[in-house]
């Protein structure tokens, strides 16, 4: 490094610690509940998940998803915090997106296409620095997309039955999941908004539960969601 050189930071140096894991059926990245969903959910495309209908049988099998995606120990795994400021959420957010366009159903993501990847960003002309902490520590970054992978596929179950005509015909098992989502953090914007758009006694009174500050069950950022759906939905006494 010459004198010219700036130091580099924090984020650059830090050493996630993350070993690369095996999975016993294959070459697979991620675990089995996400790269065995049913399509188009293993593609995360909103646009083709907006336009299934809604069946019976494809709502019970979004129920599923969710369920799973709350209850299977694989799917939260402790992902390394970042030293701050925190700007490598960013770029393994970039290295997500590339894993998805050569690898784009759940099931295709394996490490010997992850490390064809990492060979291809390696030969780019120029890599920043935190993009070179990406391809040395490819593995916290895998980690981290399961995290991201369980909240966007949840978001897109809960988006999808927002759309219905009468989404208030789901309460009876949609109103319980939605709020183990927010105080789990997955998919909550959208559980949030289901909730608002279903309506009716039981959803009111969950986003009340979940709007309770500093010591109620949602962190204080859904809390403040769910204290502003009510305002939206319910500030006229209607509903």
């Amino acid at each position: 490094m010459s004198e010219s050189d700036p130091e580099p930071n924090a984020e650059e140096t830090w050493d996630p610690q993350v070993a690369r894991w095996h999975d016993p059926e294959g070459d697979y990245v991620l675990p089995h509940a996400l790269r065995s969903l049913p399509q188009p959910w293993d593609e995360c495309d909103r646009r083709r998940v907006a336009e299934l209908p809604r069946t019976d049988e494809r709502l019970a099998e979004a129920r599923r998803v969710v369920t799973v995606f709350l209850n299977d120990p694989e799917l939260t795994p402790h992902v390394p915090q970042p030293p701050s400021p925190g700007l490598l959420w960013y770029v393994w957010e970039e290295f997500h997106q590339a894993v998805g366009k050569s690898m784009p159903r759940t099931g295709d993501v394996t490490w010997s296409g992850v490390d064809e990847l990492v060979r291809a960003w390696r030969g780019r002309p120029q890599l920043h620095p935190l993009q070179r902490h990406v391809v040395r520590h490819v593995e916290a970054a895998m980690l981290a997309m399961i995290a991201s992978l369980r909240d966007d596929i949840a978001d897109s179950v809960f988006r999808w039955l927002a759309l219905d005509p009468d989404p208030g015909g789901f309460a009876d098992w949609a109103v319980g999941l939605a709020e183990r989502c927010v105080t789990e953090d997955i998919g909550a914007d959208s559980a949030i908004e289901l909730l608002g758009a279903m309506g009716g006694p039981a959803a009111r009174a969950e986003l009340q539960r979940l709007s309770v500050k500093p010591d109620g069950p949602a962190s204080w950022e859904n809390a403040e969601a769910a204290q502003g759906m009510l305002f939206d939905r319910w500030s006229d006494g209607t509903r």
